[in-house]
């Protein structure tokens, strides 16, 4: 009998190995998010608090993301995962881990000059500084075994006749499939029990400023139809325009109610704030901008740089949360209807996918994961 090389053996089963590799990845390694049914008065609060009891019997799935900014300079979180249904309605509780409660968005100071944004890369779209925690999910058709589904692509430039990125990270958008977005914004509307729903879709056409580099392109990532609740405290302006001092929208109507209201103050980007703060204004806390009030304010006094007001209106209102934050954890609570009906949404069903990432004080520079999450509805 003729005997084989061992050098030859392992070569051959080393080759069979990486044919079989991505079988085994797709058929055997991937997670699986397990909907499981309930009775609708078990369904639970919304309120950030996972002690209700039927979030104990939901199995978990928990992801190791990566490749985002800050997070301790690790750039990792651990997230989990768990959902249940009540026929009508898909409840998800998800926790990940993030060192610090960042709320300081784009916040006001004034100096000498008049009042400044604190930011640092916030004019070309890619602020990692002064900005809030966030957290996205999402629900794509595919099971592409790529960070994104294939819904991001990487470079400058990547849409061919279509502007360049101001940051030269890349662009989300599809090739003409709709993939749902879901964003938690700390400060933007998501202590008040609102998650912006979004989606990524074919290349928008460009405005002109975005052609001219004015205003950081899009791509296919836009907004459902329908009204957020939050807007900035200032003019948007391109590329090195937040160098020269801005005019706020609106003051507030008692600079020490607002002060109070944020809770103890550390400009420092990487510290977080107090449990109970909030870095934003409403209307009935504030005022048009005038030069009378503004001349009550000393140099270096501090406001909010963003306006809440009215609510989420329309398709981008399908999704309500609520979010705590303790021990260096956010734990977020999430509702929205199985089907919404909506062309932009994708229905919550068995053989979708799931994707979430966490953002530490960053815009865009999110953490990921390789491998989609597949959706199982009971």
């Amino acid at each position: 009998m003729l005997q084989a090389h061992p050098l030859a053996v392992a070569l051959s089963v080393g080759l069979l190995g990486s044919f079989l590799l991505p079988v085994v990845d797709s058929a055997m390694m991937r997670d699986e998010l397990r909907i499981r049914k309930v009775a609708a008065s078990e369904a639970p609060t919304l309120d950030g608090d996972l002690s209700d009891p039927v979030w104990r019997s939901a199995r978990p799935v928990v992801v190791l993301t990566n490749q985002g900014a800050n997070f301790d300079g690790k750039g990792t979180s651990e997230v989990e995962i768990r959902a249940v249904h009540d026929g009508e309605t898909a409840y998800f509780s998800f926790v990940w881990s993030d060192p610090t409660r960042s709320l300081k968005h784009l916040p006001l100071i004034k100096k000498a000059d008049g009042w400044h944004v604190m930011q640092g890369k916030y004019d070309i779209g890619d602020e990692h500084e002064y900005h809030e925690d966030k957290f996205s999910v999402l629900l794509t058709n595919s099971d592409a075994l790529l960070a994104g589904d294939r819904t991001f692509h990487a470079g400058r430039a990547p849409a061919e006749n279509k502007p360049a990125t101001l940051s030269g990270r890349g662009l989300h958008y599809t090739s003409g499939e709709i993939a749902d977005v879901w964003q938690w914004k700390a400060t933007r509307g998501g202590l008040q029990g609102f998650v912006d729903d979004g989606y990524f879709g074919p290349p928008a056409e460009p405005s002109p400023d975005e052609i001219a580099g004015r205003a950081p392109y899009k791509g296919g990532f836009a907004a459902d139809p329908g009204t957020a609740n939050y807007a900035d405290n200032f003019a948007q302006r391109g590329p090195g325009g937040y160098e020269r001092s801005v005019q706020p929208k609106r003051l507030p109507k008692d600079w020490s109610s607002t002060w109070s209201a944020m809770g103890q103050i550390d400009l420092r980007s990487d510290i977080g704030e107090s449990d109970g703060a909030r870095w934003w204004m409403t209307d009935a806390e504030s005022e048009p901008y005038s030069a009378g009030r503004d001349a009550l304010y000393s140099l270096n006094a501090v406001i909010p740089g963003v306006i809440v007001a009215g609510a989420f209106t329309g398709d981008r209102a399908d999704v309500r949360g609520a979010a705590r934050w303790a021990a260096g954890r956010w734990a977020l609570e999430i509702s929205r209807r199985l089907d919404t009906k909506s062309r932009y949404d994708i229905a919550i069903a068995s053989g979708v996918h799931m994707r979430v990432a966490a953002f530490d004080r960053s815009q865009i520079r999110h953490t990921r994961h390789i491998r989609p999450i597949r959706i199982e509805v009971e």
